[in-house]
C-alpha cells in the first residue's frame, strides 16, 4: 500500500509540474518543457511533392485601399475576410469576387465585438460563438481559435458551453473549416490545449484543417526546427496541414517578416510536402512579394 500510495503521489506531483509548465507556455509561447513537442514526426521524406501549392490571404480589416493590393495578385488564390455578421460577409464576397479575378473562393472570417471577445474561440461570449456559427451554416469558414481580447466575466461557463457546442458544431459541418491555431510550441495536437477547448484536432473532424501560427520576423526557430514543424504537419494531416506566415511588410508599424525568413519559409514549406500556405495579409502584397512566391513554389495556373 505504501508504495502504491507514493506512485499516487508522484503521478499527482507530476501532473500538477506539467500543467503549471503548460500554463507558462500557453501564456508566453515560449517551450518550458524539457521535450520537444515534435519529438515523435517530422523524421520522414516525401515521396512525391504536390505538383502546385496553393496559397490564401488573411485580411482582417477588409477595407478598400487593403483590398485593392489584390491587383498584385496574377495566380488563383483563396481570401478570408473578416466579418461580423453573415450580410456584411456576403456584401464583401459580391464586390470581392467581381472586382478581383484571381480570387477564387472567400473565407467568412466572423469577429465578436470586443466585449463579447472579438475572436469566437471557446472562452469567449457563448451565445456570440454560436450567433456566428449560426450564420456560417453552408459558408467555408476560417475560424480563429485564440483566446478573448479582454477577460470576460462568464468566460468559465461559456468555456464550458462552447467546448461542447463546437465539438458538436463541428462534426456536423460539411463546408470546410480553417481553423487557425497559436501555441506552436505545444506541438499539433497538445492534451492540454485539448483540456482548454483550444484545439480541435482535424482527425477528428472531417471539414477541418488546421492552420497552425508560423508568423515570424526573426530567426527562430532555425532552419531544422521549421522544416520538422512542417514535415510533421505534413505527415499528420496531409492536405489539411496549412502553415501560416507573416506578417507582410505593409509599410506601416513593425515587426514584419523579413523577405529573406519569408522566402526560407516558403522553401522549407515545398520541401517538406506542404500542398498550401497562408499569408497574412492582403495589405502587404506587392510586386516583390509575387515574384518571391512565384520563385519559391509552384504555382496554380
Amino acid at each position: 500500500m505504501r508504495h502504491i500510495r507514493r506512485l499516487i503521489i508522484l503521478g499527482c506531483v507530476f501532473t500538477l509540474l506539467w500543467m503549471a509548465a503548460s500554463v507558462v507556455e500557453w501564456s508566453t509561447g515560449h517551450r518550458v518543457l524539457p521535450w520537444s513537442a515534435y519529438g515523435n514526426c517530422g523524421y520522414s521524406k516525401p515521396t512525391d511533392l504536390p505538383k502546385t501549392i496553393q496559397v490564401g490571404l488573411y485580411e482582417e480589416f477588409p477595407n478598400p485601399w487593403r483590398l485593392k493590393q489584390l491587383n498584385y495578385i496574377t495566380f488563383p488564390v483563396t481570401l478570408a475576410v473578416a466579418a461580423p455578421s453573415r450580410a456584411e460577409f456576403l456584401a464583401l464576397r459580391s464586390t470581392i469576387l467581381r472586382e478581383y479575378p484571381h480570387v477564387r473562393e472567400v473565407y467568412f472570417w466572423p469577429v465578436l465585438s470586443h466585449d463579447e471577445g472579438y475572436y469566437p474561440g471557446t472562452w469567449s461570449d457563448s451565445a456570440a460563438v454560436q450567433r456566428v456559427a449560426n450564420d456560417a451554416a453552408d459558408l467555408p469558414v476560417l475560424w480563429d481559435m485564440e483566446m478573448p481580447l479582454q477577460q470576460l466575466p462568464s468566460s468559465a461557463r461559456s468555456w464550458r458551453d462552447n467546448k461542447e457546442f463546437l465539438n458538436h458544431w463541428l462534426l456536423a459541418r460539411t463546408k470546410p473549416v480553417h481553423i487557425w491555431r497559436t501555441h506552436t510550441t505545444m506541438g499539433l495536437d497538445p492534451l492540454f490545449l485539448r483540456l482548454a477547448g483550444m484545439h480541435f484536432d482535424p482527425l477528428d473532424y472531417p471539414e477541418v484543417s488546421l492552420h497552425l501560427d508560423l508568423y515570424m520576423k526573426d530567426t527562430d526557430p532555425t532552419d531544422e526546427q521549421m522544416a520538422h514543424i512542417l514535415r510533421c504537419g505534413v505527415e499528420r494531416y496531409g492536405s489539411r496541414f496549412v502553415p501560416s506566415f507573416g506578417v507582410l511588410d505593409d509599410g506601416y508599424g513593425s515587426g514584419f517578416v523579413s523577405p529573406v525568413i519569408l522566402q526560407r519559409n516558403l522553401t522549407l514549406a515545398r520541401d517538406a510536402g506542404v500542398s498550401q500556405i497562408w499569408l497574412f495579409g492582403v495589405n502587404g502584397l506587392n510586386e516583390s512579394v509575387v515574384t518571391m512566391l512565384k520563385e519559391s513554389i509552384p504555382l496554380e495556373e
